[in-house]
């Protein structure tokens, strides 16, 4: 797509100053973008009494986990009660390789523990619901 641009700039004329001017502008606006993502804070996961969070740039999001296997996790991230937040849920997906491989395990055990829980719960609900 910029090859199409700068094709376009060669044959329409264009003053080289303003030539210098795009280029310079799109090199320093990638360079920010680079440094943007390397500064970033990285996300740090971490279990406690109320459960697992995830800390993402600047504030702690809960995780419900709804799937756990040895290559990932995935869990969704508890929001609140609005009809939105409801119909459409955010997810994170935490890779094996993302996390040190202690911390997957036990991170694997604790989202196992909460998908049965879970389950448990629902299974309660539908059986007092029909007696």
């Amino acid at each position: 797509m910029v090859v199409a641009y700068v094709a376009l700039l060669q044959i329409y004329w264009m003053p080289a100053f303003w030539r210098a001017l795009l280029y310079l502008s799109i090199g320093l606006g990638g360079l920010v973008l680079l440094i943007r993502m390397f500064r970033q804070p990285s996300r740090q996961i971490s279990i406690d009494e109320q459960g697992a969070f995830l800390f993402d740039r600047g504030c702690y999001e809960r995780l419900l986990f709804i799937r756990a296997n040895g290559v990932q996790l995935i869990a969704k991230v508890d929001q609140g009660q609005t009809f939105l937040d409801r119909n459409w849920s955010k997810y994170r997906v935490i890779y094996r390789d993302s996390v040190p491989g202690n911390q997957y395990k036990i991170l694997r055990s604790y989202a196992a523990q909460q998908i049965l829980l879970h389950r448990s719960e629902e299974a309660k609900k539908r059986f007092s619901s029909k007696a």
